[in-house]
């Protein structure tokens, strides 16, 4: 099929291809920064002091978890669904964002308690308050209304705009390891400004208005995101705790050759994950089943070939990336390859099938179910003194295979795939 044809795949072909275009960018451009980014800095601050600023990054994830709630992954749906009620539209953005700010104020007073009662974190605090800025920005970031109204070009140049600033930025001023803290402030600085401009041009571009909401609506807000949240804390957690554990038990080499292999993985991905974002609103808007499953087959096809190049290259795209001295962590990069037809598979059976047609209870359970086995299963090795490399690498796998098992049952049982049969 020719690529001028892909406009015509579905009646709703121009909004996705014009949003997956966009989205392909921003997210092309993320991964290539943060390549560029990984690069520099590793052979800058060195494998060492870089791996501490990944473990100490991973920690801010959780709060941008927190901030998050889950709302990135059901609230563009509720705005496509009512994008041509603008009273409505309101309503939801407001609570929305109001939720996250309050998250964002709870969680930001309890982390600064944190960091004064741990020696560990007290050690790196200045890093930590600084970061808080990262938090803040993701917290004020509004790509799911963007992706609710499918009109993506707006956060995707304000992003690509910051994003390379970040870049040369850190280049021109981070020249060796103490200064970590400069690449912080930079980091911090430019998902703030990212957020601030991104929700003036979502409040002046759509007038959309910040509208007072009742305690009542936050609560229902909440309580609607809380089930998302769970899972999405679940999901992140399972790379997250890789890297905590790593910093632990392991060497801040480990840390940065997990942080490394993983962003790998994330790369191969980037062209899936893209293409279920921005499919997202127009199937759970259409409920078209049929093309759907289409997607999921093609997709599926791709994931093994881009699964077994990363298998085939792990060696090479390591040296790119971290340099001569991560080729001796090849196996880890080897065999995280299978994430990438596992992954591929999970999301297209995620948001896209389980989400969009309705079924977000087991969209939920695909992913807390599995991740309280990956806790006990830690638990397990842990108690038995059995932390090493493989076992990590390995657990980490099985969860990934756990969910999309789980996933792939619900979405037949349910009809959604394997529909002729």
């Amino acid at each position: 099929m020719k690529l001028s044809n892909l406009k015509n795949i579905h009646p709703d072909g121009k909004i996705v291809f014009k949003n997956f275009s966009f989205l392909s960018l921003r997210r092309l451009f993320n991964i290539i920064s943060q390549y560029i980014l990984i690069s520099f800095l590793v052979r800058t601050l060195g494998s060492e002091t870089y791996g501490i600023f990944v473990w100490a990054f991973s920690i801010i994830q959780y709060l941008v978890l927190t901030v998050n709630f889950g709302f990135n992954t059901y609230s563009a749906r509720y705005i496509s669904e009512n994008r041509r009620n603008p009273e409505k539209t309101n309503q939801i953005f407001s609570a929305i964002l109001t939720s996250k700010m309050i998250l964002f104020s709870i969680s930001t007073c309890l982390f600064l308690v944190f960091i004064y009662l741990s020696p560990v974190l007290y050690a790196h605090k200045g890093m930590m308050i600084v970061l808080l800025g990262f938090v803040l920005g993701e917290a004020l970031f509004p790509l799911w209304f963007f992706q609710g109204k499918e009109i993506l070009d707006t956060p995707v140049k304000i992003v690509f705009a910051f994003k390379l600033l970040l870049v040369v930025l850190t280049i021109i001023l981070v020249s060796d390891s103490d200064d970590m803290i400069v690449y912080a402030i930079l980091l911090s600085m430019s998902q703030l400004l990212i957020g601030m401009i991104t929700l003036f041009f979502a409040v002046r571009k759509f007038n959309t208005r910040l509208i007072t909401v009742t305690i009542s609506t936050i609560k229902k807000t909440l309580k609607e995101g809380s089930g998302f949240f769970v899972s999405t804390l679940c999901t992140k957690s399972i790379n997250l705790l890789v890297i905590l554990i790593a910093g632990i038990y392991f060497t801040m080499q480990d840390v940065t050759s997990f942080d490394v292999s993983f962003k790998i993985i994330a790369a191969f991905l980037l062209p899936f994950e893209t293409l279920s974002i921005a499919l997202f609103p127009t199937i759970a808007r259409t409920r078209d089943k049929k093309m759907n499953e289409k997607l999921i087959y093609l997709a599926c096809i791709l994931g093994v070939l881009m699964g077994l190049l990363a298998y085939w290259k792990a060696g090479f795209l390591l040296s790119i990336l971290g340099g001569q001295e991560l080729l001796e962590y090849n196996f880890l990069l080897e065999a995280l390859s299978i994430l990438i037809p596992v992954g591929v598979i999970t999301y297209f059976l995620g948001t896209n099938t389980l989400v969009a047609f309705g079924y977000s209870k087991e969209f939920n359970f695909s992913i807390i179910i599995p991740s309280i086995m990956y806790i006990l299963i830690l638990l397990i090795l842990w108690l038995m003194d059995s932390f090493t490399l493989t076992t990590i690498v390995y657990t980490r796998i099985l969860v990934d295979l756990i969910i999309m098992v789980f996933r792939i049952g619900f979405a037949m049982k349910y009809k959604l795939i394997f529909s002729k049969i």
